[in-house]
């Protein structure tokens, strides 16, 4: 297995369009979890989100994150603080990287050389000049055509971009094409990609199975991306109204059930900004813990106070929690909690509390609740990757639909 900061690699375009050449079957790849939610972690899963969610909120919140839906550019580079990686090859003959693969951005780009300002990576960067199927994009290309002008340049290198800004750095290149495998498909010939030659960043340290799985998760392309288990629930994909090329998985969250109270959750409790963009919900598989808009936190977590009554509640702050119980070293009794969405469906969430302390004999001492309250300046409701563990995830692109159903993963 790669070093998790071997995902500095490339950050690879996942679930949505990839403009390729030919038939597109379906195929098969591996998820690997990046970091285990374990004892004592939790401070470090918080730090973690808190660049990608300040990230995610400024671009649902200006309107200017996205362009074209196949090749947007507002980047997320995150420093080993995605949820999962996979193994995906570019070139002839192919240069094998382990990625980011991440629900929460739309580029795909990797280090080039000659590289003017780079950072360290396990693997040396993407040679063009020793790959047979590279080529530089034109700039009458329809690919750089969409690229934001502020970003925009041509020169002798062809379709240029600038200073894309995201959660940590910045990147800066050209774009070009170039044949990528992923998984166990064949090659796909002519994928548009951005090749970065100026990379900077602030902090340089860095279908979904449980923590607790020791092993990989499936991810399925094309034909095999279909739900086959049963209890399948569907609730739409929507466009955010003022960004309506966001890339950004958005669903609508109506309502939220914890044991058998349901809180009055109002259709401005988690939806778009009713003025200008901002607001709304997404489903992200690279924020570990699941952010919810203030008011709706706080109906989430006096729901639970009322009705664990009886448990010993306790100061989260030092485990970079909120909402947290003494569990006595034994099994902590936690009401069921359920998230309904738009359509009907409803999502009986697996895991939203997790150990967050433990003793001498490794008995959970602590365990929290996997969300946080979303501050003033950051309105948006992320589903994290946490909340998504054991779940058969499908995102139906062509039918604008979001689709689950609780699932082993290690059987899928």
């Amino acid at each position: 297995m790669a070093s998790s900061a071997a995902t500095l690699a490339l950050i690879i375009l996942l679930l949505t369009p990839i403009t390729l050449a030919g038939d597109l079957h379906g195929f098969r790849g591996t998820l690997t979890r990046i970091h285990q939610l374990s004892p004592g972690k939790y401070s470090d899963a918080a730090r973690r989100d808190s660049h990608r969610i300040a990230f995610l909120s400024r671009a649902t919140a200006d309107g200017k994150a996205t362009t074209n839906s196949s090749v947007s550019f507002q980047a997320l580079l995150e420093n080993r603080e995605g949820g999962y990686n996979m193994n995906l090859s570019i070139g002839t003959p192919p240069l094998t990287f382990p990625v980011l693969a991440d629900t929460g951005s739309d580029l795909i780009w990797t280090q080039c050389a000659p590289c003017t300002k780079c950072f360290p990576q396990p693997t040396p960067p993407f040679q063009p000049a020793s790959s047979s199927t590279f080529s530089k994009l034109p700039c009458t290309s329809s690919f750089c055509k969409s690229m934001p002008s502020s970003v925009r340049t041509c020169n002798a290198t062809g379709c240029v971009y600038n200073n894309f800004t995201y959660g940590s750095g910045y990147t800066a290149g050209y774009l070009a094409t170039e044949t990528l495998k992923v998984g166990d498909a064949a090659s796909f010939p002519k994928v548009v990609f951005g090749c970065s030659t100026v990379n900077g960043m602030d902090n340089l340290t860095s279908c979904l199975r449980s923590d607790s799985a020791a092993g990989e998760s499936p991810i399925l392309f094309g034909s095999l991306a279909k739900l086959t288990e049963g209890n399948v629930q569907s609730t739409p994909l929507l466009k955010n109204p003022a960004v309506p090329l966001s890339p950004f998985y958005y669903v609508n969250l109506t309502g939220i059930t914890v044991g058998s109270t349901d809180l009055p959750i109002t259709s401005s409790t988690f939806g778009f900004a009713q003025t200008g963009p901002g607001g709304g919900t997404i489903v992200d598989s690279g924020t570990t813990l699941t952010l919810l808009a203030k008011d709706g936190y706080a109906m989430v977590k006096q729901a639970f106070l009322s009705q664990m009554a009886n448990v010993t509640a306790v100061n989260g702050t030092r485990f970079g929690a909120d909402l947290c119980f003494d569990t006595g070293g034994g099994d902590l009794p936690v009401p069921r909690l359920v998230l309904r969405f738009a359509g009907g469906a409803e999502y009986a969430v697996p895991t939203y509390f997790a150990a967050a302390e433990v003793d001498s004999q490794g008995r959970v001492t602590v365990a929290c609740l996997t969300m946080l309250p979303a501050m003033d300046d950051q309105p948006i409701t992320i589903i994290g990757n946490v909340m998504q563990m054991d779940m058969h995830l499908l995102y139906d692109l062509d039918g604008e639909m979001f689709s689950f159903a609780p699932a082993d993963c290690a059987k899928v």
